[in-house]
């Protein structure tokens, strides 16, 4: 069963059922190698179609296959990520002045901050993998009224394994699960 390519739903399952009766997840992550991207989910992430497929909840303005935020924008795109998905984000920018932006990746009420300084020193791009918790909308929002920015694509890909050892993997948490039962 190795080069098995990661299916999240079950082997997601696997970890939170591990998780669940108390058992160490470590060796069932630990044989993923989560290094292959999967397809786009973002659709219209370049702006070439301008708005369509994204939603404005504060306006940005879109032009030149660009949307640039001013005055507290904040726009979304729903269902780019499955609940529990492990994904790769990138956001590029062509510039960027003010406080920064924050990323809200689900639900979760957990925003991810990146100060201008954050955006110019990574050469005006964000590149961070996140789990999408909740939902698997994606939020980009201005820190504040003070800050302006470019976005000229957004991509949000889906990380995957390339070599699974599925075997040793279940027969490793079969082993630990039995060890406990005995234990107990």
């Amino acid at each position: 069963m190795a080069n098995e390519i990661y299916d999240s739903t079950w082997w997601g399952n696997t970890i939170q059922t591990a998780s669940s009766i108390g058992t160490s997840t470590e060796m069932i992550q630990g044989q993923f190698n989560l290094t292959k991207l999967g397809d786009e989910e973002v659709i219209n992430g370049d702006f070439s179609n301008g708005i369509s497929n994204w939603i404005q909840f504060i306006p940005a303005t879109f032009e030149n296959s660009s949307v640039i935020f001013a005055n507290n924008s904040k726009i979304a795109q729903y269902n780019v990520g499955a609940v529990g998905g492990n994904y790769n984000i990138v956001i590029d920018f062509s510039n960027i002045s003010g406080n920064g932006l924050k990323i809200l990746v689900g639900n979760s009420n957990v925003f991810i901050d990146f100060s201008v300084s954050d955006i110019v020193n990574n050469g005006n791009k964000i590149n961070f993998n996140r789990n999408f918790l909740g939902s698997g909308h994606l939020f980009i929002y201005s820190q504040s009224s003070s800050t302006s920015a470019t976005i000229t694509n957004v991509s949000v890909k889906e990380l995957r394994a390339e070599e699974v050892e599925a075997v040793k993997c279940l027969a490793d948490a079969i082993h630990r699960i039995g060890i406990q039962d005995i234990q107990n």
